[in-house]
């Protein structure tokens, strides 16, 4: 917030950035909308309608059910991962809090695509309104970080495997997850060598930049015993490979809802590769492009177009609009509450 004794110059600066912010935050959903609809439009051309809605309606409620089981998992491992680090630190999260905490740092990351940043520092905010000592929530958080991208980058070597084995990979897809891979391992050893450094040295000045140096103040305050702990890595790597694995299992358990049987190591080959352009989008959460991804990816691995379009909108029905209400209730209530706390 702005003080009144501002100069106007800076009160006009702050109001143009947030300005500028929003209609990013706008544009990069319209854009999300335009291309998800693109890609269903796309997929009922080269198909037909009525096949949609007949498998939509027809929907096994066994394997649905498993696939909505699956996807609730993925938030307890999510909430473990929280509890594990904060108990180390000596800090106690009961699992209801860690879960929670997580569906709030997914509903951000989704609704503000911005690397993840937003997602975190609102559960920093969250964490120490639970008593947890900041060092400790950064610490949890640096772990967060540098054991998603390692879970990242075993999945998606996984998948490339399994790929290569059914001789569908490229020159240029192997090239890509290579470079995809070897960026998400320099940032999880960046972050952990950072982390708890009082004055880190970086070349070209970048320590100088807005973001940067806000980010390095941040990890400075990480408690550096708990944020290189291996143990807690190892552990929390499993947990988020785990995540990954749920997730590419509960698109085949869609697939196989909808009538049509699949192999289970096709469907984790065409998630993962899918989920590459997923991170790397510009549209909150890949909106639009992880559906024509996914599609794709499903098509080529044997499955039926009208089928690999319908499982992937199931899929990302659950795991991405479901969460968003009980994420966004769980923000509001976050921000009431610190609205209290300073007053």
């Amino acid at each position: 917030m702005q003080r009144s004794d501002d100069p106007p110059s800076s009160r006009r600066a702050g109001l143009g950035r947030l300005v500028r912010s929003r209609r990013l935050l706008w544009s990069s959903w319209l854009l999300g909308a335009a291309l998800l609809a693109g890609v269903v439009a796309m997929a009922m051309h080269l198909s037909a309608a009525e096949e949609f809605t007949r498998l939509l309606a027809q929907v096994q409620p066994g394997w649905f059910a498993l696939a909505l089981l699956l996807q609730a998992l993925t938030y307890l491992a999510q909430g473990q991962i929280y509890r594990l680090v904060s108990r180390a630190g000596r800090a106690l999260l009961s699992l209801w809090s860690a879960c929670t905490l997580g569906l709030m740092k997914l509903f951000v990351d989704q609704a503000l695509p911005t690397l993840g940043l937003s997602g975190a520092l609102a559960v920093t905010a969250a964490f120490e309104r639970l008593g947890v000592p900041r060092p400790v929530v950064i610490a949890c958080l640096v772990i967060g970080v540098m054991s998603y991208l390692l879970a990242y980058v075993l999945a998606l070597m996984l998948a490339l495997g399994i790929v290569i084995v059914a001789g569908h990979a490229s020159g240029l897809l192997v090239a890509a997850c290579a470079l995809f891979a070897l960026v998400s391992l320099g940032v999880a050893l960046g972050t952990v060598w950072l982390a708890g450094r009082r004055s880190p040295r970086l070349p070209w000045g970048l320590a100088e930049r807005g973001w940067i140096r806000r980010s390095l103040a941040i990890l400075r305050s990480a408690d550096s015993a708990l944020a290189r702990n291996p143990r807690l890595l190892a552990q929390a790597t499993a947990l988020d490979l785990g995540i990954f694995l749920l997730d590419a299992t509960t698109l085949w358990l869609l697939v196989r809802a909808l009538g049509e049987g699949a192999s289970w190591s096709g469907v984790f080959a065409a998630y993962m590769l899918a989920s590459v352009l997923r991170s790397i989008g510009v549209t909150p959460g890949g909106l639009g492009v992880f559906e024509g991804a996914a599609v794709a990816t499903l098509h080529g691995a044997g499955v039926a177009l009208p089928v690999a379009l319908s499982a992937t909108l199931l899929f990302r029905g659950l795991s991405f609009w479901l969460p968003m209400l009980p994420g966004l209730l769980v923000v509001r209530s976050a921000l009431r509450g610190q609205r209290a706390a300073r007053r």
